[in-house]
């Protein structure tokens, strides 16, 4: 059947209408991750805020108990100096009375080597080490009272000297930028959030006129199937093609307004041994074989305008459409047999530009129709599967 213009109008009109469609969706995906990106941001902000804050209380409660504190600091600072000043005097005879043994032992050592018995060498040594491992630990535990004095002083030092206060404030400028900078987050995301329910609207108002179109689509290709199917039913009505035929029934409607109706062939409408009717340009039935008949001036319903040439022939050159089971529609040129050449058809697809000279150029159009087996005994029974016309490739409609 011709194409129908205002399918394809709405085909086009649904095309775009899903390029808006999908443009839309993809502007509103941007601008959902740009929420989303301003989303964790505004978290950010408020987790460093909610941080600030607490850290800024810790500083407040930590000035309020210095304070109280600090006679109870410097006590504490004192009895530490005392108890470790003692313990590094100590500490520093025992290690300066080991130093004194360790280089006895090396002079006793070298001595041994040099002018004496020189296997007492090591022995001498190994004490030397000895005294000087102890030595080197003593002095590393004064260090470390030493340390632990000085540390004492800068804690007590910072804990009284009113650097609480200056803490607190540094943790209160802390906190008044960290909110500053959550409420510009939160701005930016109210306005990312803003334009992405913006393009959230626009997708889906551009998704309802889509699926609009889309169903208008299908409304329309299912009228034209059943109309297709309506006009298919009533020339197979007008042709007397029995129920158990029409499934696989081939159409063809000619240029001059006439109709060929094939039917009944085995694997296809117009196989092997099909039927053939013919409708003039009124619906009337004109030629009429039924699927296995013989072909012959006997299946015209006007045996006079029926006659066909004796030495065969082929009708004029036509073009016609070819209707499938499902409705649509093949346009090709044609011609069909008279004569001895009865039951033959010449068919290629048609354009709308192939010319006479196209048709009947070397493997210019398909060749369908019983062989004669009396000139080809060792051809197929078919001249579509000869040797000389298997291979035909211009005609690529139903039953091809």
């Amino acid at each position: 059947m011709p194409r129908s213009v205002e399918l394809d109008n709405l085909f086009a009109r649904k095309q775009e209408a899903f390029a808006r469609k999908q443009a839309a969706f993809q502007k509103y995906v941007d601008a959902k991750n740009r929420a989303n990106e301003a989303h964790d941001r505004m978290q950010s902000a408020w987790d460093q805020r909610v941080a600030a804050r607490e850290e800024m209380n810790r500083e407040f409660e930590s000035m309020q108990q210095s304070k109280d504190s600090r006679d109870a600091i410097w006590a504490d600072f004192n009895r530490v100096c005392q108890e470790n000043s003692s313990r590094i005097d100590q500490l520093r005879q025992e290690a300066d009375l080991e130093h004194e043994m360790m280089k006895n032992c090396f002079d006793s050592a070298s001595a041994a080597y040099s002018y004496g018995n020189k296997a007492d060498a090591p022995m001498y040594s190994s004490e030397g080490h000895a005294h000087k491992e102890r030595r080197d630990y003593l002095n590393a535990e004064v260090g470390r009272l030493i340390q632990e004095i000085n540390n004492a002083k800068a804690s007590a030092k910072w804990q009284t000297s009113g650097s609480h206060g200056n803490s607190f404030q540094s943790a209160k400028s802390n906190f008044n930028n960290a909110k500053m900078l959550h409420e510009s987050a939160e701005a930016e995301f109210k306005n990312a959030k803003a334009e992405r329910d913006a393009y959230k609207a626009e997708f889906d108002s551009a998704q309802a006129e889509f699926e609009r179109l889309k169903n208008e689509c299908q409304r329309k290709l299912n009228e034209i199937k059943a109309n297709n199917q309506k006009e298919r039913d009533h020339i197979l009505d007008k042709a007397g093609v029995s129920y158990l035929n029409r499934q696989d029934a081939k159409i063809v409607k000619k240029a001059d307004g006439t109709t060929q109706v094939y039917h009944g062939g085995l694997g296809s409408g117009d196989g092997l041994f099909h039927g053939h009717v013919a409708l003039d340009q009124s619906g009337n039935k004109t030629y009429s074989r039924d699927a296995f008949e013989k072909h012959g001036s006997q299946n015209y319903t006007d045996r006079k305008t029926g006659e066909r040439k004796s030495n065969g022939g082929w009708t004029e050159l036509s073009t016609g459409t070819i209707i499938d089971e499902a409705g649509n529609g093949h346009n090709v040129m044609f011609r069909q047999g008279l004569g001895k050449n009865e039951g033959q058809t010449l068919i290629r697809d048609y354009h709308g530009f192939e010319s006479f000279k196209n048709f009947h150029k070397n493997g210019g159009h398909n060749h369908y129709g019983d062989n004669n087996k009396e000139l080809y005994p060792n051809e197929p029974d078919r001249i579509e599967d000869s040797s000389k016309h298997k291979n035909d490739k211009t005609y690529t409609g139903p039953g091809c």
